[in-house]
């Protein structure tokens, strides 16, 4: 299986991912920056970032040097989460980057995040494929016929910059009566948390915050429920206002209300929605096909505009610039900004800070100001290992070919005036992936049974 996803460069190290890989990579992307600014005038600048990764400093340091073997000078922005990263090569005004990391994948995973000038995202559809086609032709070169080192290397530290753009999107209110628990699972993020938690009246609970890239206390996904037992625990065991969950570098964050219980991140989107549009009126926001119908209402009635869009965060911040988007919230966990001066990318630590300031305003629990949105009824995303992918998505379109509407933004989906279903494939496993929600349970329950057995058949 191809190391090139729909979004990034992934896979296990060493056998996938090692050194030799990481210089050839660094070396198409190089071929392809280039290519794309064919007519600049100055060399080409590029920020680097990693996550905390046994294999990350290895790979961070054979990214870098295959960048100054093709005259590209190189910011080494380090540690840091993605969202950081995003942000640094936005506001240091370079033409691109890449960060080392797996995201949310265990341990012995490891990978690349290309990006653009401005943090534009490169995916399948936006530039991926031709640094695929590009990588396939580097060849190993032998250390004795190296070619000389021509880009520079510097480094910058703007976290404080970073914190500063955070809380100027989301200035934040007086605090002292919230204490939040915080799970980083021994990721990145705890630099960024710790950093903005102490420009912060409310109080903290650290959980995991030692860096430890073998992520001994839990995986670092913070979608599946066993990962965030501890956070859960503290919470009630604390008495904390909620709880928020990160995954390893950064870009996804879940919400834990003060009765230690999880919230679906597309209600997430739903009340931070809210809040940006009582600031910025009128505003575009985008939820993904997943999404409850609760967040297009409660976007719409707050006098906004609510636009639905595809997974993946190449194709919802391509989305975000075509219809200048302020806001794009998805059910992994990932919620993403329109930064004035700097793009379209995630921003965990404003949306953290929304919904901090609208606990304090309010001073109402989560569990309360949630409860609104909660008036349908979900079965979460279900996954199917299936063989043959196309012929069910098709056999589920013919089934419900009287159905309201039926769109093909991904996979296939199938919408009546009581319930509403999502099928799609999985860019990288034979799988198939369930969504579906309806206004009552009984409703749910009997048109789940209806889906899964046209799936299983």
């Amino acid at each position: 299986m191809s190391i090139f996803k729909a979004y990034d460069i992934r896979g296990t190290v060493p056998n996938e991912i090692n050194e030799t890989v990481a210089e050839r990579f660094g070396k198409a992307y190089a071929e392809f920056l280039i290519a794309k600014n064919s007519d600049a005038k100055k060399p080409l600048s590029i920020a680097v970032g990693m996550d905390n990764r046994i294999s990350s400093p290895a790979l961070h340091a054979q990214v870098i040097r295959a960048m100054r073997e093709s005259d590209i000078n190189v910011v080494d922005i380090g540690l840091c989460s993605t969202p950081f990263y995003y942000f640094a090569v936005s506001y240091l005004g370079l033409d691109g980057g890449i960060m080392v990391t797996a995201s949310h994948n265990p341990p012995q995973y490891n990978g690349f995040k290309p990006v653009l000038a401005r943090a534009a995202p490169l995916g399948s559809e936006s530039g991926l494929k031709d640094i695929e086609a590009m990588y396939e032709k580097i060849p190993v070169i032998p250390d004795l016929i190296r070619n000389p080192v021509l880009g520079t290397l510097s480094s910058r530290d703007i976290l404080g910059e970073y914190i500063d753009a955070n809380l100027a999107f989301a200035p934040p209110a007086d605090m002292q009566d919230l204490t939040v628990t915080v799970d980083v699972g021994n990721g990145v993020s705890s630099l960024m948390c710790a950093a903005l938690f102490d420009r912060l009246s409310c109080k903290l609970i650290p959980l995991y915050f030692e860096l430890d890239g073998t992520f001994p206390n839990h995986m670092p996904n913070p979608l599946i429920e066993e990962n965030i037992k501890t956070l859960k625990k503290t919470v009630r065991e604390k008495h904390a206002s909620l709880g928020i969950a990160f995954d390893a570098d950064g870009d996804r964050s879940i919400f834990v209300d003060e009765r230690g219980e999880t919230i679906p991140a597309d209600l997430m989107t739903a009340l931070v929605g809210r809040e940006l549009l009582a600031l910025y009126p009128h505003e575009h926001i985008l939820y993904d096909l997943r999404s409850s119908w609760a967040v297009k209402e409660a976007i719409a009635a707050a006098g906004g505009t609510p636009s639905i869009c595809r997974v993946g965060h190449a194709f919802i911040k391509k989305q975000m610039m075509d219809e200048h988007a302020l806001f794009a919230g998805e059910v992994s966990g990932h919620f993403y900004l329109r930064f004035a001066n700097f793009g379209y990318f995630e921003a965990p630590l404003v949306v953290t800070l929304l919904v901090l300031n609208l606990m304090a305003r309010t001073g109402k629990p989560l569990s309360e100001l949630v409860q609104p949105l909660r008036t349908y009824f979900s079965t979460g995303e279900i996954n199917f290992e299936v063989a043959d992918k196309a012929v069910i998505l098709k056999t589920i379109e013919t089934r419900y070919a009287d159905a309201k509407s039926i769109a093909h933004l991904d996979g296939v989906s199938i919408e009546y005036d009581d319930w509403w279903c999502n099928v799609r494939a999985s860019n990288t496993e034979n799988l198939l992936r369930l969504n579906l929600e309806a206004k009552t349970e009984n409703l749910r329950d009997e048109k789940l049974a209806e889906v899964q057995n046209i799936i299983q058949k």
